[in-house]
């Protein structure tokens, strides 16, 4: 399977980023979330200065926070200055949309997205809410069209997948991202990994642990019955004390330091026996044998997604595990 690995982004990533390279990663891309996360276009240009090989993208953008003139304009200049070497995941949204209080995008808005970005980006020019656009770059602007940009989905349904299967170059997902866990074998797919992989010795009751994987375990507060953490005294904990927060900003405080790092309102309810249900923590064979299944299942690359305040720590133990394999 290939390798790669998705951030949070933050100001320090892009030298994880290059990390990541030494590594052996092959992919390193970064999640978009405007509010609380670094910009990812200012997080890729940096670390296109830092690195020669590995592919840089954007996991996930979405319709209603990015204009598609500004995304395929950002697009188009990151892929002039690294080379090509650019993906671009385009997906409904949750956190993204969820912190500014609105609902994910229908697929039929992601889609038409995704056929705009790829016209703009071969030079095209379409019609866009009833007017004709077009990414008109000049000789001096030093960005060439077409652009050699891939576009990916980020699919967790039937929906999605057709999307993807139909009109892009693969499909990111999440199994644990909602009740079902179904990987599909048939369409080039990417598994995003949470957790961490354990030290000799280590519980998953471990400081290092939560503050590692309890990220991760809490989106399954965030998601609420749509996870795994559905009926768990975690959950019911956790909306309790979400309850005494203002209604007006209840959504903020959801999910305030999503995949990120855990936050005092959500760290009592994130228990060892939630990381241990709703993350791939685990010992380094625990782990290979994970990666081995998904191999076994049609998978073509996984994605890891490091939390924590060792992100460096994080990526190497992974890659270790998934290149003794």
């Amino acid at each position: 399977m290939e390798l790669g690995c998705l951030f949070s982004p933050a100001v320090s990533t892009p030298g994880n980023i290059e990390i990541a390279e030494r590594l052996g990663y092959q992919y390193a891309w970064v999640a978009d979330s405007p509010t609380f996360m670094a910009d990812p276009w200012v997080t890729l240009g940096r670390a296109s200065g830092l690195t020669s090989t590995i592919r840089l993208g954007v996991c996930a953008l979405t319709p209603r926070l990015r204009h598609l003139v500004a995304t395929a304009g950002a697009a188009a200049t990151l892929s002039a200055v690294c080379s090509g070497r650019v993906d671009l995941v385009i997906g409904t949204g949750f956190t993204s949309q969820a912190m500014i209080n609105q609902r994910p995008t229908r697929w039929s808005e992601a889609e038409a997205y995704l056929v705009g970005l790829r016209a703009l980006l071969a030079g095209e020019e379409i019609e866009w809410d009833g007017q004709i656009i077009a990414l008109p770059y000049g000789e001096l602007s030093g960005i060439r069209l077409p652009a050699d940009v891939s576009l990916w989905v980020a699919a967790h349904g039937p929906k999605g997948l057709d999307v993807g299967r139909r009109l892009a170059d693969g499909v990111v997902t999440n199994p644990g991202h909602g009740t079902s866990n179904e990987i599909w074998a048939d369409a080039r797919v990417f598994v995003q990994i949470n957790g961490t992989v354990l030290d000799d010795g280590e519980q998953i009751s471990s400081p290092r642990v939560l503050d590692a994987a309890g990220p991760a375990a809490a989106l399954h507060l965030h998601i609420a019955e749509q996870g795994v953490a559905a009926g768990s005294p975690e959950l019911d904990g956790f909306q309790a004390a979400l309850a005494q927060v203002d209604p007006r900003r209840r959504h903020i405080e959801t999910h305030r330091g999503h995949l990120t790092e855990l936050t005092p309102l959500e760290r009592e309810w994130v228990t060892p026996e939630l990381i241990g249900a709703t993350t791939e923590t685990g010992t380094p064979a625990q782990m290979r044998a994970h990666l081995e299944k998904l191999a076994d299942d049609g998978v073509q690359g996984v994605l890891y997604f490091p939390a924590g305040p060792e992100i460096a720590r994080e990526l190497e133990t992974f890659a270790a595990c998934a290149q003794a394999l």
